[in-house]
Formats: C-alpha cells, sequence, structure tokens
C-alpha cells in the first residue's frame, strides 16, 4: 500500500487503531514518527489548536505525529468556515515555505497562482462541496512565489456524530 493511501487510513482511523498502526506504517515508509505517549503535544501544537473542538486537536495532533513522513500534511476545518487550515505538519511547511503562523487561519487556496489549473480547483472545490475525498495535481505557489507540483488528496473526517467536520490534505511535491 502506498504512504499516500496509508496516512489517508491512518488518519481517518479510531484512536486505538492510529496508535497501533502508526509504528508499523512509519517503519514500512521509512520516516520517524514522533513518540506516542502522552497527550501532551508541546507548545506548537497546542498554541495550534488551542480553542479547538476535541476532534480538531485530535487530528492535529496526529498531523504533529507524523512531522517527518515524507508527504505533507494538513489539517482545516471547520469546513463551515471556509475551512482554514488549522496546523501543517513540517514537510507540508518545508514544501511550501509557509511558517505555521503564516499558515494557521487561511484558506488552503493561499497557495494558488497564475498557473494553477482551473480544472484541478474546480475538482478540489466539487469534493468540498460534496464531502468526497479526491486526488489532484496541480501547480502551486511557495512563500517566495515560486511554483512547485503538487499532488494533493483532500480526505473528509467526521466527528463522533458522524458529520463531516474538518478536512485532512495530504500533499506531495513532485518534479
Amino acid at each position: 500500500m502506498s504512504l499516500r493511501q496509508s496516512l489517508r487510513e491512518l488518519l481517518r482511523a479510531d484512536r486505538t487503531a492510529f496508535e497501533d498502526r502508526l509504528p508499523t506504517v512509519a517503519d514500512a515508509h521509512g520516516f520517524d514518527h514522533r513518540p506516542l505517549g502522552g497527550d501532551t503535544a508541546g507548545p506548537e501544537l497546542d498554541a495550534a489548536v488551542g480553542t479547538g473542538s476535541d476532534h480538531e486537536r485530535e487530528l492535529a495532533r496526529r498531523a504533529w505525529l507524523v512531522d517527518d513522513a515524507p508527504l505533507g500534511v494538513t489539517v482545516s476545518g471547520p469546513a463551515y468556515q471556509d475551512n482554514p487550515i488549522v496546523y501543517a505538519n513540517r514537510r507540508f511547511r518545508d514544501i511550501c515555505g509557509y511558517s505555521l503562523d503564516e499558515l494557521r487561519g487561511e484558506n488552503p487556496r493561499l497557495l494558488q497562482g497564475p498557473e494553477t489549473e482551473s480544472d484541478a480547483v474546480a475538482d478540489l472545490r466539487e469534493a468540498v462541496t460534496i464531502w468526497e475525498p479526491v486526488t489532484v495535481e496541480l501547480w502551486n505557489y511557495r512563500a517566495d512565489g515560486s511554483r512547485f507540483r503538487n499532488r494533493v488528496s483532500l480526505v473528509p473526517t467526521e466527528d463522533e456524530t458522524g458529520t463531516v467536520t474538518n478536512w485532512v490534505g495530504i500533499q506531495q511535491r513532485i518534479d
């Protein structure tokens, strides 16, 4: 199974399954993960999601645990408020050149620019509208204005009531 598919499943799993499977996924795909013990993640994560729902905090914690995965991971939401970025793992920040403070509260369309393909953007927009996962490739732009080719998967996540509340984005720079 690809890392992208493994992360999609892992980030949507219940907490026990996530914690049981994370070490196996990390070993299989050759990246380190942060230790699972305890619920405290550190000041950076706490500052990012201090007022978020329990579901949002758990999603952000999972993205933080895979900071060193070779794919970028973002958590955005709540869905009804234009999907502001709540947390972006270190790999995503390395890809796009924005700090967490610059990303937090911004819609992921912040990465779009003059050569971003309208068809891919329309596919993303439709997926968000109908609450379905999607994967697209498009040109995105770093903080310095340089462009990069990005493979983006958006995955809706549900809270304990089954309501889609947040989106997890998985990004891979492709050259």
